[in-house]
């Protein structure tokens, strides 16, 4: 079969695998190099190979430098809720009384998850449902036995498009149970990770049975 009967993708592939199996043919010509024009990606005018590399390079750069950027964005984010959890534990060790341990829990954990709504919902044996995997969906998705419960705290739900509902383990196989609102549906999703929200319930958990709550 001649060149001439094969399409232009097929002769290109030939190309290609002509060059990759002869790595020495730009060092014999490096003429080649020079004379080969590319589109620029950034109008409609030829660019040298060099200048191509060089287009390529800097978009990279641009790229690592995105990431590094959202890195230590992320990383400032990471130090600043650090210290917001050092601060809200310090609160539930000073807190002497089960008012004040249920005031530091609801104002402390509002400000470290950024939300507009995080209040705790009395002892219901529902809530043991949600030791294993706490409950985090939008919040239209919410069961109706815990949209009951939250009325009951007289919490305005109006605004409430996603939710977290946590059991609090108090002993004696009972459980109360921590509600975390957000007006943005995807601050809670289903496929958030939920050992993290585990741990802030062990914690607040620990602290009300302390004060007998």
């Amino acid at each position: 079969m001649s060149n001439q009967e094969l399409s232009q993708e097929e002769q290109e592939a030939l190309v290609a695998q002509w060059l990759l199996a002869c790595p020495g043919f730009f060092e014999r010509h490096a003429e080649v190099l020079q004379d080969v024009r590319l589109k620029d990606p950034h109008s409609d005018r030829a660019i040298s190979l060099q200048e191509r590399q060089m287009h390529l390079l800097r978009s990279q750069n641009q790229a690592l430098n995105q990431r590094l950027n959202e890195m230590l964005r992320f990383g400032g984010r990471n130090d600043k809720t650090q210290q917001a959890m050092v601060a809200w534990l310090q609160q539930l060790i000073e807190a002497q009384e089960a008012a004040a341990v249920a005031v530091a829990i609801e104002l402390g954990l509002s400000s470290i998850f950024e939300v507009e709504v995080c209040c705790l919902l009395q002892v219901d044996e529902s809530f043991q449902a949600l030791l294993d995997q706490p409950f985090c969906q939008i919040y239209a998705d919410c069961p109706a036995t815990f949209k009951e419960k939250i009325a009951q705290s007289k919490h305005n739900d109006a605004d409430w498009q996603s939710i977290a509902i946590l059991a609090l383990p108090l002993g004696n196989d009972q459980c109360a149970a921590l509600v975390l609102a957000s007006s943005d549906p995807e601050r809670f999703t289903k496929d958030m990770g939920a050992f993290y929200l585990k741990q802030i319930a062990g914690l607040a958990a620990a602290a009300l049975r302390r004060v007998a709550w």
